[in-house]
């Protein structure tokens, strides 16, 4: 949202602007938990979990939801230290295969690329190819200057199902060649299977958006078995050879959606410059929050090309040949276990050291007084309200029903907990004068009149909706009372940027299709 403009006080104004600002390291405490934080920021890169109970300001989605729950509903996954989850559980995995995260700079530096055919086999690929795309144009009735949504999402579903048959025949012929030779295989496998797993989750993703009828299910039941049965058959005789065709192939897939990009930036599908992208593509390629359908197809080319690059490469190595990719990624891998394994030590002393000054009866945990010490001592020594010991406790509740005064913080809680009292106390000044001037009746929290009134004023003085006061006062309230209190004021702020701007994208959406209708 960048500066936010509010019109009832200059006060208010410069006071909220400060609580947007970065916050920097003022304590001693914050220099010993940037360690810390970086595992965790390790470890969780791929889980992204937002809990809306507790300090963190944002929300958890309950429309993320993953099909790769079979190895953790396994009945000895206890014995492998898991724990059992249902089927149903919609929060159990982000996907475990091994994929690329993109930066904007990288998909926005895809360049189209040709490999020039050096012999018969590569001609007679790249021909394979052509033939392929020729076809395909002419029955689907594709024309880049002529392209809509929906021939787009026709074209890429079908394609998909097709484009997730070369990685997996692949790792197959590779694997049963390692059983029978009993040898190894030097990283082919992971690397195609990987490659498969891709594809398959862009088709997930463009299923969410349209779903194919009997027909065209039909038409994807023969084209794999055709092309299933031949790429076998090829790859038995000549591996080069199919690398090399799935090269030229992803040449074209780099192609059309570069192609599709155009059209979206030269108005042809303008919709989706605003249009947020599925879910579960936010969660798989972890894009920005508010991503939309452009940043999408951004990083499906940017796979596409990456496949390019490796099937043009592995066409090139001999069989025996060792995988570069396999060898670029295990020095990098070595690199990441030596941070953690630094990281790991730093976060088992911050615990240690919390647990021998402030642990009092030794139970290996912090009762509410204790965590009331302790928090005082990350302070400079001011007094911590009870509201404020509830707020950091409430990450160990399961509900807001509990009482949190009977409860206890454990180790694997001290460094958020440190992080999120050391973020509020940045900004408790703020926050203080905030309520003082938006608590009119004076009992130190916020109800929902009150609180409606500040939002208000981050609104650029528009009332708020009924239903957004409410959410936020919900979602806000993580001790339960019916009423924002001063840590509580600091995440509500939070949540009604995230809350608001979200709705916002999605307004400017509808009303552009509103237009066009």
């Amino acid at each position: 949202h960048g500066t936010v403009s509010i019109s009832s006080t200059g006060q208010t104004n410069r006071l909220t602007e400060r609580m947007m600002q970065t916050r920097s390291a003022q304590t001693t405490t914050r220099r010993a938990l940037q360690s810390v934080w970086k595992l965790r920021s390790s470890v969780n890169t791929l889980l992204q979990e937002r809990s809306v109970h507790g300090p963190n300001p944002m929300p958890y989605n309950a429309d993320i939801v993953h099909d790769m729950l079979h190895f953790k509903t396994q009945d000895s996954a206890k014995s492998r230290g898991l724990t059992k989850t249902e089927a149903s559980d919609s929060r159990t995995w982000a996907n475990p295969f091994q994929h690329s995260v993109w930066t904007q700079e990288e998909v926005d530096g895809v360049a189209r690329t040709h490999r020039t055919p050096t012999g018969l086999a590569d001609k007679a690929a790249l021909s394979a190819v052509k033939l392929a795309r020729w076809g395909f144009d002419t029955l689907s009735g594709y024309r880049p200057e002529k392209i809509t949504k929906d021939v787009v999402m026709n074209r890429a579903i079908f394609l998909e199902t097709v484009a997730g048959v070369p990685g997996m025949a692949g790792g197959m012929m590779r694997h049963l060649s390692s059983l029978r030779n009993m040898r190894r295989d030097h990283g082919w496998i992971h690397t195609l299977l990987e490659e498969a797993e891709n594809e398959r989750m862009h088709l997930l993703v463009f299923v969410t958006m349209k779903q194919p009828g009997p027909f065209f299910r039909a038409a994807v039941v023969g084209a794999q078995g055709i092309f299933m049965t031949a790429f076998v058959a090829a790859y038995c005789i000549y591996p080069p050879l199919c690398h090399r065709f799935v090269g030229y192939l992803e040449e074209e897939a780099v192609h059309t959606y570069s192609d599709i990009i155009k059209s979206i930036d030269n108005g042809r599908l303008e919709d989706w410059k605003t249009e947020l992208a599925p879910q579960i593509a936010v969660d798989y390629w972890h894009l920005r929050p508010g991503a939309t359908m452009r940043d999408l197809i951004l990083v499906v080319r940017a796979d596409e090309s990456s496949h390019r690059d490796v099937n043009h490469t592995f066409a090139d190595l001999g069989a025996d040949e060792i995988n570069p990719y396999v060898q670029q990624q295990q020095k990098e891998v070595r690199v990441v276990k030596r941070t953690i394994l630094s990281e790991q030590k730093a976060n088992k002393d911050f615990i240690r050291n919390i647990l021998t000054d402030w642990d009092k009866d030794r139970k290996g945990s912090l009762a509410f007084e204790e965590l009331r010490s302790w928090l005082s001592s990350i302070s400079n020594n001011r007094p911590v309200t009870g509201c404020e010991v509830k707020w950091v406790m409430s990450m160990a509740a399961q509900d807001k029903m509990q009482d949190y005064t009977t409860l206890n913080l454990t180790p694997d809680l001290f460094a958020p907990a440190a992080e999120a009292f050391l973020s509020y106390n940045t900004s408790y000044d703020q926050i203080v004068k905030l309520m003082e001037e938006y608590d009119v009746d004076k009992t130190g929290n916020l109800n929902k009149q009150e609180l409606s009134s500040l939002l208000k004023a981050l609104n650029e003085n528009i009332d708020p909706a009924e239903a957004d006061v409410s959410w936020v006062m919900d979602h806000a309230d993580v001790i339960g009372n019916g009423v924002i209190t001063k840590p509580e004021l600091h995440k509500a702020i939070s949540l009604w940027y995230v809350h608001s701007g979200s709705a916002e994208i999605v307004s400017e959406a509808a009303a552009k299709r509103d237009l066009k209708q």
